[in-house]
């Protein structure tokens, strides 16, 4: 039997080795020919290449020689624009000087005409002149002769006047003296009077001022006594003002800390509370309570007799997660029950649900616990390196389930590592079943026969873990939770505590400027006081000296009266014989006066007629200079202005000259431009032509590539299918030759080989012979059957079984592997899909409250207008199979006031920029920030759509503080405070800023 089985398996690895040699040529020829195709393809792929850069190249030149026409003819139209204005120029500089030289011809007319009438009135003056010259010495002699006569009188009246001036001088000084001496005689009797009454009135004075004094200096003495209780007032409210705004600072400080620390305490506790939600989700299906959204349909408690899940039973130590998942395996997942009948009915759930397997525990499950000498272990393995305990030690129980932590844990020890685990059981002796279960932290498990059982797990985690972490994270946000509310009480409290003190701050102002200006009263009152006080003092000692001065001027005035009173009767007597005496001389100058009288008329009447010729004479004479003026000054314009009229002569040829120049220029530059227009439009035409070719080459290109493409991805199959069929053809050429030591060379040569039943059993060599084809089904269903039979004779080769182990623990190890990986994929496609679940849901629910939010925002921008937010389904697209499912779009549709429903791309530029505002302010209601900035967000708007603008913005400035980046007047008005940047200074920036809270309109 094993000579026949022998002969058939080389029969059959015989003509296996034939069809994979022949195969291996056949995928050979196969790669030669697709790899010329493939060289024959890539020299065109280069050649067209090649001529498509030739191309590019030619269309990049002519792009250049087109830029450089272009170019040209821009500067010869801009010369010819230049030549033409400069023509036009000079034309109107010519019309310009031809008018400017017609203006001179005639002003030189009227120069000449007014030079001959200007000599003709200066002649005719000259000759009035030499008439009033000759009338004004005759008038100079009449009148010395009557001077002369005129002094003669005016002398005789002169001592007739100097004679009565001092005869009416001594009486007028006797009559004065007189005069004054009466009046000094009523002056002395009212001043004896005045000082009487004087002297009394300076005594009641006196007293009134004494009495003055005294009140206040009462006064001033209260007045001081005040000035020092408000000094006090005002140094105690200054140090109360002072400590009221160091506590104000040190609370805006900590106000400061206090909202960082809390929006720091928010963000993460936004983050832990996702990532809970996500886990608890996770974790939720993982232990059987089903999916969020439809518990009652999905969950497991829902069946009658089921308890509770066994991963919220276990109280694991920290760290050991893992080993309690690797030891309890699937059963992680179980649920207690209170009988096998919940069981049954909790597994038909499952299979009705299709939510997979699970595990039931009976809450008392028939578990003996085992006697003190099935432990006897334990007195050997307690207290070894690397050992931290039995499990059912480690992990709490309460005493009704006591028997299933035993049931579940029996046996079972925690070490350290998997090193300390092979290294107790080596010194170990108890083998299985009652041996005990070494596993490690990493979950690494080995059994008292010796097996082990690790490696890589899911990066995820296990239930437990997940468990834990969900825990960790709830005590966290616990805590977060805590210490934000607390964080806002705090910030609450900071915030009335300091508009305590900022309204105490405000009294404290308040008052200390009252006691302030109170001080400086009273310090006024004081200082006018004290003025009072040194002016009633001077004015009391000034009344006594006055009083004193007045009693001895009384005494003086009755001594002078009585010696003026005979001084009187003196000068009275005198005056008499004066008047007489200046009687007589006043009748001898008023005769004297009658003669002066008419000759001083004569004299007058002369000196009028003189005074007229000498007036007529001078107005002559300044008419004579200012026609000789007139004249020089004519005789120079008239030169000014013949020059003038030379040059504009000059002008006007060379202007002419430089138009005609600059016409002929313009002329040669049109030609030019036209010449160079039609290069242009032929190198354009050039252009296009190679722009053409270009796409041409690049469509010929592009279906090269794909050919070349396709054939690589052939020459890449074939590749695969070779080296598949080599690794077959060395398997089996390994066993031919290790084997059974058949020459392959040979074999190759030899015809087919064909065995009979009966030729095999007698052990005769096999006969060659030409067949077309060999029935191996055939083949091996005999070699099957001889198998079968020697497999029944027993085992002969005494290695096959240690071969048959390794074979079975390595099947063993990859069906493992393959479960592992089955179960990871599952398991991340779940986890996947609860991700897109939660993220769906929290998309509509965000989508929903961004709705109404962009809704209400929208209303403020375009009151009495609506908007609304749509999910638009993405069009399915054959190419785009494979990509996953299309995520939905979302059209903004809205209908300001006045105007249809329409689509956002129908909106007027300012329409639209309003609309983007109002999503904008709607997606920052929905999650709020203490602080938005705004980088020039209302450059696109006009005035109207501005105050729209400022006014929403102003009201939700309520809630949050704005940073607005802007060039707008209107919207730096609704600031509260204003901060630029300017450069006073090159490379030195310096920031400006103003508080228009602060400013009191004027």
């Amino acid at each position: 039997l094993h000579h026949e089985a022998k002969s058939l398996e080389i029969q059959l690895l015989t003509n296996e080795y034939r069809i994979l040699r022949t195969t291996i040529n056949e995928v050979e020829s196969e790669l030669q020919t697709l790899g010329d195709h493939e060289s024959e393809r890539s020299a065109e792929l280069a050649r067209l290449n090649a001529e498509l850069e030739r191309v590019k190249l030619a269309v990049a030149n002519a792009s250049e020689a087109i830029g450089q026409r272009r170019e040209e003819l821009s500067k010869v139209e801009q010369q010819q624009a230049q030549a033409l204005t400069a023509a036009e120029v000079e034309r109107n500089r010519g019309e310009l000087y031809a008018q400017q030289q017609s203006q001179g011809g005639e002003e030189l007319e009227r120069l000449t005409q007014e030079q001959k009438q200007g000599a003709v009135e200066a002649a005719a003056l000259e000759e009035r002149l030499a008439t009033l010259e000759r009338e004004c010495v005759e008038r100079e002699q009449v009148f010395a002769t009557l001077d002369r006569e005129m002094k003669a009188l005016v002398q005789q009246r002169t001592a007739a006047l100097a004679e009565e001036e001092r005869g009416r001088r001594d009486v007028l000084n006797l009559a004065v003296l007189v005069a004054n001496t009466e009046q000094t005689l009523v002056q002395l009797a009212a001043r004896i009077q005045e000082s009487v009454d004087r002297e009394s009135r300076l005594a009641r004075e006196r007293e009134d001022f004494q009495l003055q004094h005294v009140t206040a200096t009462d006064r001033r003495q209260a007045l001081q006594q005040a000035c020092h209780d408000a000094e006090e007032l005002v140094i105690d409210l200054r140090r109360q003002r002072q400590g009221v705004e160091e506590e104000s600072e040190r609370v805006a400080a900590e106000l400061v800390e206090v909202d960082q620390l809390v929006l720091r305490q928010s963000e993460e506790l936004a983050a832990v509370d996702s990532h809970l939600r996500a886990l608890e989700g996770v974790l939720q299906e993982d232990m059987g309570y089903g999916r969020r959204g439809d518990e009652e349909s999905t969950a497991l408690k829902a069946c009658t007799g089921v308890r509770d899940a066994i991963a919220e039973w276990l109280v694991v130590p920290p760290g050991w997660d893992r080993a309690v998942e690797a030891i309890l395996g699937e059963r992680v997942r179980g649920w207690f029950v209170d009988s096998p009948a919940a069981a049954c009915e909790a597994i038909e759930f499952l299979k009705g649900k299709d939510l997979g397997r699970g595990t039931f525990i009976p809450q008392q499950p028939r578990w003996t616990a085992r006697d003190a000498a099935s432990q006897q272990w334990w007195a050997a393995v307690e207290g070894q390196p690397g050992v931290v305990g039995r499990a059912v030690d480690l992990i709490p129980v309460q005493d009704e389930r006591e028997a299933a932590r035993n049931y579940l844990f029996d046996r079972i020890v925690f070490v350290d590592t998997l090193q300390d685990a092979t290294a107790l059981w080596s010194q170990l002796s108890h083998g299985a079943p009652d041996g005990p279960v070494l596993v490690t932290r990493a979950g690494e498990i080995l059994d008292a026969a010796g097996a082990i059982t690790g490696g890589q797990v899911s990066a995820t985690g296990g239930v437990l873990q997940r468990r834990r972490e969900v825990l960790q994270l709830d005590a966290q946000r616990l805590s977060l939770t805590g210490s934000v509310e607390e964080g806002k009480q705090r910030r609450e409290r900071l915030l009335a505590q300091g508009q305590e003190l900022r309204e105490q701050s405000r009294q404290l102002v308040d008052s200390l400027r009252d006691a302030e200006m109170r001080g400086l009263s009273l310090q006024k009152d004081e200082a006018g006081l004290q003025h009072v006080l040194g002016n009633l003092s001077q004015r009391i000692d000034t009344l006594m000296n006055d009083a004193q001065r007045g009693s001895a001027e009384v005494q003086r005035l009755e001594q002078e009266v009585r010696s003026t009173e005979a001084q009187l009767a003196q000068w009275m007597a005198e005056k008499a014989g004066q008047d007489a005496g200046l009687g007589r001389v006043r009748e001898r100058v008023g005769q004297i006066d009658q003669d002066m009288q008419g000759f001083q008329q004569r004299v007058t009447e002369a000196q009028l007629v003189a005074q007229d010729i000498r007036t007529t004479r001078e107005h002559h004479r300044r008419d004579l200079q200012r026609i000789d003026q007139q004249q020089q000054e004519a005789m120079a314009r008239i030169e000014t202005v013949t020059r003038h009229v030379e040059g504009l002569v000059v002008s006007i040829d060379l202007s002419r000259v430089e138009r005609e120049r600059q016409e002929a220029r313009c002329r040669e530059l049109g030609e030019s431009a036209a010449l160079v227009k039609a290069q242009l439009v032929e190198l354009q035409e050039l252009q296009a032509q190679d722009m053409a070719s270009a796409q041409q080459l690049d469509a010929g290109l592009e279906e090269v590539r794909r050919a070349v493409s396709s054939l690589r991805d052939s020459r890449m199959a074939l590749e695969v299918k070779k080296a598949e069929v080599r690794t077959q053809l060395g398997t089996v050429e390994s066993t031919l030759f290790g084997t059974y030591q058949i020459d392959l060379g040979a074999l190759l040569e030899a015809p087919v080989v064909e065995m009979t039943a009966e030729q095999l059993s007698l052990g005769e060599q096999p006969i060659a012979v030409a067949k077309p084809a060999i029935d191996e089904a055939a083949l091996r269903e005999q070699l099957q059957k001889l198998r079968e039979k020697l497999d029944r004779l027993g085992p002969i080769n005494l290695a096959a079984i240690q071969e048959h182990q390794e074979l079975d623990e390595r099947y063993g190890f990859l069906t493992t592997q393959e479960q592992d990986l089955a179960t990871s994929i599952d398991s991340l496609k779940e986890i996947i899909q609860r991700i897109n679940r939660t993220t769906k849901d929290m998309f509509a629910d965000t989508f929903a409250e961004l709705q109404l939010k962009f809704s209400e925002v929208f209303v403020k921008f375009f009151p009495g207008g609506r908007a609304e937010l749509q999910l638009v389904e993405v069009p399915a697209d054959e190419s785009a199979e494979g990509r996953g499912p299309q995520e939905p779009g979302v059209d903004i549709v809205v209908q300001p006031p006045g105007k249809r429903l329409k689509s956002i791309t129908m909106l007027s530029g300012g329409e639209k920029t309003l609309t983007a505002m109002a999503l904008l302010f709607a997606s920052f209601l929905i999650r709020p920030t203490p602080f938005c900035i705004l980088d020039e967000i209302d450059a696109p708007l006009d005035e109207e759509n501005i105050g729209r603008f400022t006014a929403v913005l102003r009201e939700l400035s309520e809630g949050a503080q704005f940073m607005v980046i802007t060039h707008n007047k209107r919207t730096m008005a609704i600031a509260d405070s204003l901060f630029g940047v300017t450069m006073e200074e090159p490379g030195i920036s310096k920031i400006v800023s103003v508080r228009l809270g602060n400013l009191q309109p004027a």
